[in-house]
């Protein structure tokens, strides 16, 4: 069925938009009321006053959303060779994920529309083995945004910082451009808060914010339990499947996957400020989108174990189960 799906633009196409509709008309049809939590930033409590009162919006822009970021992170994936440029299973993998922890806007669907952009500023292009610096500004400057939509991505930092070990970033000007990147969304939401006589108060609120950090679990079926644990368990083995044999491809690649699989550091950050279980797998859609579609694809099974013959049903039983675990 993967490869099948594979070589078939026009029925992946449209297995996506039907897995799509599958997850979002039951939302559309009965429109759930949109989430805030004490996390969230002051861009996305100005987007929760607009769209709040109309449900509907939210979800179908939601919708879009996820459908949009999806495309554009395998045409990103596709472009620097970590995917086959005839396969759409990393933006039906991202679907699902996106879908699995919530069905209406959320601040991390607008997070990672930043995200995507911000591993389109690490990867690499070419023989150069770094990243120039207004790169490294760029990339920093959507972290700070996001952090106004939803102050626990400024967890991606770490990301980032891992990032910097790997591209050698070690000069002052470097570490300099990096912070003043960070900084640069705050300097003018500094001025207008300053300006407004509201800064020492919003300050009080995001220390509060961030201190917020917990151990915690929430309430679920046993059967949510088990495909939310599903869910977790292929990425868990798929990232470490692809980080076992990572070695075996070339520098630039090696990077390039690198810049998209450690999103998942400041994924794990993030859940302290969630729970940590049922896992949000809208923290992880990124790198699990890729890592599972190079685990379940026939040329990233072929990449990985060379010559010797898998069992493609197995991969398949595999997919068919995250629809499933997804749906439920």
């Amino acid at each position: 069925m993967i490869r099948l799906f594979e070589r078939n633009m026009t029925l992946q196409v449209v297995l996506i938009f039907a897995a799509l509709l599958l997850l979002w008309v039951p939302s559309i049809v009965h429109p759930p009321a949109m989430v805030t939590s004490s996390e969230t930033g002051m861009l996305y409590d100005l987007v929760y006053q607009w769209l709040s009162p109309a449900p509907l919006w939210a979800v179908v822009i939601a919708m879009l959303m996820v459908l949009i970021e999806g495309f554009f992170l395998n045409l990103l994936l596709s472009n620097v060779g970590l995917v086959s440029q005839k396969s759409l299973l990393p933006t039906l993998l991202y679907i699902l994920a996106m879908s699995a922890s919530a069905t209406t806007l959320t601040p991390v669907v607008i997070v990672n529309a930043l995200l995507i952009p911000c591993i389109n500023q690490l990867v690499l292009r070419g023989t150069l083995l770094t990243i120039p610096t207004n790169r490294i500004c760029g990339t920093t400057v959507l972290i700070g945004i996001s952090t106004m939509f939803y102050l626990p991505a400024m967890a991606m930092m770490a990301s980032y910082l891992l990032m910097a070990i790997s591209y050698r970033l070690y000069s002052w000007k470097d570490w300099v451009v990096m912070l003043l990147g960070l900084l640069a969304p705050y300097i003018l939401l500094v001025t207008v808060l300053f300006l407004n006589d509201t800064l020492v108060e919003e300050w009080e609120i995001w220390i509060e914010k961030l201190g917020g950090a917990a151990l915690r679990t929430g309430e679920s079926t046993v059967l949510h339990a088990v495909a939310n644990g599903y869910l977790v368990l292929l990425f868990a083995v798929s990232l470490m499947a692809l980080w076992g044999r990572i070695g075996e491809h070339p520098i630039v690649w090696q990077k390039n996957a690198s810049a998209v699989m450690l999103f998942a550091v400041g994924g794990l950050i993030m859940l302290l400020y969630s729970q940590l279980f049922p896992v949000d797998m809208q923290l992880f859609a990124i790198p699990f989108a890729f890592c599972c579609a190079l685990f379940l694809s026939h040329e990233g099974r072929r990449a990985m174990r060379g010559r010797k013959k898998s069992h493609d049903w197995v991969y398949d039983v595999l997919l068919v189960l995250v629809i499933i675990s997804v749906i439920v």
